[in-house]
């Protein structure tokens, strides 16, 4: 049996491993609610979770590396802004699942 995220990628170790490192910090869960309910840019994030740019931006690094967020770059007037959304995900680990990662 393969275990799948995100519509069909297979889980590897290092694709737990990821996951698992990038819903271990409260933070990254405060931002993965907040990006469920719309898309917000770095900006707005920071601001919101009263933190620097450069920090949240290294949280959204990496819950961009396990899958669960995704940006696009928009165009507002003269400047460019990356905007992030929480991708729908489905993440399921059992005994089973790491038993036959070794197999």
């Amino acid at each position: 049996m393969d275990f799948k995220i995100n519509g069909g990628e297979k889980l590897s170790l290092g694709k737990i491993v990821k996951i698992g490192d990038a819903l271990s910090n409260p933070i990254r869960i405060k931002i993965l609610y907040l990006l469920n309910q719309r898309p917000w840019n770095i900006y707005e994030l920071a601001k919101e979770l009263n933190l620097s740019r450069p920090v949240v931006y290294a949280h959204l690094k990496k819950l961009e590396d396990a899958d669960l967020v995704e940006s696009d770059l928009v165009l507002e007037d003269v400047r460019a802004k990356r905007i992030y959304k929480a991708r729908k995900f489905r993440f399921e680990i059992d005994n089973d699942t790491i038993d036959k990662l070794f197999k």
